[in-house]
């Protein structure tokens, strides 16, 4: 069995897929640090997402795919590496070696100049393919984008220019002007939620009456470094029971060559707003036919204005008091994680990888077949996992 502490050279860099993650979150596989052993420290609030990827990487063996485990602070090229991670034996290895794939699976999502740098240079060739389009990742990650392009389906969207008690009564003073004219002006509360325009997990995200200019000027200027949108709060608290119960309740709907591949009511626990399972939320996995029709209906509507392609993404959804379907979110990133006290969320989110294993494979073999000379094998024969001194 190898040590996690050891660092291994192998043969073949050329890899099938590369999951690179963000530096914020995961450890650089190029760490010297000793007491590093996996991807994710404890400190970082993930380290049960070693769990995740290091089933993602089994999975990507079992199908005979050459996978590896990155960071977005290892990135020295389009589709290349310094450094990555492999999962072997139950045991998270670093490799000290170049790593190169073609096929990018990457969670990498900010505006901070160094990151957004980053991912600039793993795409920066046009033979380097992300895993999701680029298009639709730039459209679910600003929330302002995505309601411009589908307001009629969404929550009035109005942004905060800048962190100033002027800007943000003036952005107010605009999303009452929207919010009055909308069809629908009954669902909303005389609440404002202000949140991240390019968050994600619920952080960052606040709910104020609209009277509570000053507090709200105040949050964001302590937030320098975040652009904050604002939407009237729509009352959702009844618009779904669920086991009997009528508490903030969403619906997540994942999409994979747009079918829905997964469906999850997201509930948010008593006395909170806010769905995500990162606030305290329970998730609960629903069959399709469980999905309300009305949100399916909707859900039809903005799939055919996306240019979706292959690319894996999600719509959450909330359903007003009186019956009205809004789009809260979409996203490209939709979490692998699981709860660990839940069994049935492990076995879901596992079969949610299985799906994307089997989609990456699938278009790795369309590739080779129609481009006979550019295999993705190694010409060296040498097993995969071998360490160069024992393969000699």
């Amino acid at each position: 069995m190898f040590s996690s502490e050891s660092f291994f050279m192998i043969a073949i860099t050329d890899l099938d897929l590369l999951i690179v993650y963000s530096e914020r979150i995961a450890t650089s596989s190029n760490s010297l640090v000793k007491n590093i052993t996996a991807p994710f420290s404890k400190e970082s609030g993930r380290q049960n997402y070693n769990d995740v990827y290091g089933y993602f990487l089994e999975k990507c063996q079992k199908e005979g795919l050459r996978a590896a485990f990155t960071t977005s602070n290892d990135i020295i090229g389009p589709g290349k590496c310094r450094s990555y991670w492999l999962y072997l034996n139950k045991t998270w290895v670093k490799v000290q070696k170049n790593g190169y794939s073609v096929i990018i699976f990457d969670k990498i999502s900010s505006t901070k100049i160094k990151l957004k740098a980053s991912r600039a240079l793993l795409f920066s060739s046009n033979k380097i393919k992300p895993f999701n389009n680029p298009d639709l990742f730039d459209l679910c990650f600003d929330k302002q984008k995505t309601y411009d392009r589908l307001t009629k389906y969404s929550i009035p969207t109005i942004t905060i220019a800048n962190n100033t008690r002027h800007d943000v009564n003036f952005a107010c003073k605009e999303l009452n002007e929207t919010k009055n004219n909308h069809l629908n002006k009954k669902d909303f509360a005389n609440q404002i939620v202000m949140k991240d325009r390019f968050g994600a997990g619920g952080l960052n995200v606040y709910k104020f009456r609209t009277d509570q200019i000053d507090k709200m000027a105040s949050i964001a200027k302590k937030h320098k470094g975040v652009s904050f949108i604002i939407q009237p709060f729509v009352k959702f608290d009844k618009g779904l029971i669920t086991q009997n119960y009528s508490f903030p309740t969403d619906i997540r709907l994942v999409y994979l060559r747009n079918k829905i591949v997964q469906a999850y009511l997201r509930i948010a626990k008593k006395g909170e707003f806010r769905c995500n399972e990162h606030r305290g939320g329970l998730l609960k996995y629903i069959p399709l036919n469980e999905v309300p029709l009305s949100v399916l209906t909707v859900s039809d509507k903005i799939i055919n204005l996306l240019n979706t392609q292959n690319s894996l993404f999600a719509l959450d959804f909330i359903i007003s008091n009186n019956g009205n379907v809004y789009l809260l979110e979409a996203n490209t990133g939709p979490g692998l994680d699981w709860n660990i006290a839940l069994k049935e969320n492990e076995i879901e989110a596992k079969k949610l990888i299985d799906i994307i294993v089997k989609e990456i494979k699938k278009r790795i073999s369309i590739k080779t077949t129609n481009y006979h000379s550019k295999t993705l094998i190694n010409s060296i024969n040498i097993p995969i996992f071998t360490p160069l001194h024992q393969s000699l």
